[in-house]
């Protein structure tokens, strides 16, 4: 009974996906020994259909109302239950062969090339908490996070002397490092007129109907036809710095380090209108 209260919704997806005849690049004209086929010409890229990619996935949405399992203390404009937790994790695992239509495999061999795909991102979680106990007063938080993403060494020179800077160290595969994870925590506060009538939803928050039609109300907008909002809206709430551009190339000063960052906080002021 308690878990029919605390919880509107909760769903998990396995699905697993097997990519084909995708695209990567042929060096028709690469040096053997040293000599090229072709002598008087550089590279002679073809773009053939035979690498794969492979990828599992594992997700679980969860919509809970803790708000009704606390004390029923409930006013005209004052209810508990106007607080919702929306919950998405998702566990990622992406491996492809290529890197794209005109990308040389570093070996010469697809066989070597099977690794982590550029976006094989672990994990991704995103969470808030949407709580309007007060009427027409809208708190939300939120956080979202994703695991480290993937990248390469790279020996920075031309080993193989076939023009394309993409050689690895011996024994080493592709997109074996990793970068940091990405962390955000976004805040809103809105306060909200509404007037006019009009044909609705029953009003409060959760899940409404079944199937394609499903919608997911994060906040009880009653049965007004217009609502007008004033907000304050932040993004990277901790100003947390998310750090990109991660260089795998060994000579390189920045070898191992990031060389931007994304996301820095960011706070909006303004008002919507709604109808």
């Amino acid at each position: 009974m308690i878990f029919r209260q605390l919880f509107d919704s909760v769903s998990g997806t396995y699905s697993y996906q097997k990519g084909s005849r995708l695209s990567r690049g042929q060096n028709l004209n690469a040096p053997v020994d040293g000599v090229r086929p072709f002598p008087s010409l550089r590279n002679l890229v073809e773009v053939v259909s035979d690498a794969s990619s492979w990828q599992h996935q594992l997700q679980i949405d969860v919509t809970a109302n803790p708000g009704a399992l606390l004390p029923a203390f409930k006013g005209p404009r004052i209810s508990w239950k106007r607080t919702t937790v929306f919950l998405n994790y998702a566990l990622l695992s992406i491996e492809n062969n290529t890197d794209g239509a005109f990308a040389v495999p570093a070996t010469g061999s697809l066989a070597l090339e099977r690794g982590p795909a550029v976006d094989d991102i672990p994990y991704r979680l995103n969470m808030a908490v949407n709580n309007q106990i007060v009427r027409n007063l809208i708190m939300s938080l939120s956080a979202n996070a994703t695991g480290a993403g993937a990248y390469t060494v790279l020996t920075g020179g031309d080993d193989n002397g076939d023009g394309i800077f993409n050689d690895r160290p011996s024994g080493v595969g592709r997109n074996t490092l990793r970068s940091d994870n990405q962390i955000n925590l976004n805040a809103l506060v809105g306060y909200q007129f509404a007037f006019g009538r009009t044909a609705a939803l029953p009003p409060g928050i959760g899940v409404f109907g079944g199937g394609n039609s499903a919608q997911v109300r994060t906040f009880d907008q009653g049965t007004a036809r217009y609502r007008l909002m004033f907000f304050v809206q932040a993004f990277n709430l901790a100003n947390h710095a998310n750090y990109v551009g991660y260089s795998g190339t060994i000579p390189s000063p920045f070898f191992l380090r990031p060389t931007a960052a994304r996301d820095m906080r960011k706070i909006d002021v303004g008002f919507q209108l709604q109808f």
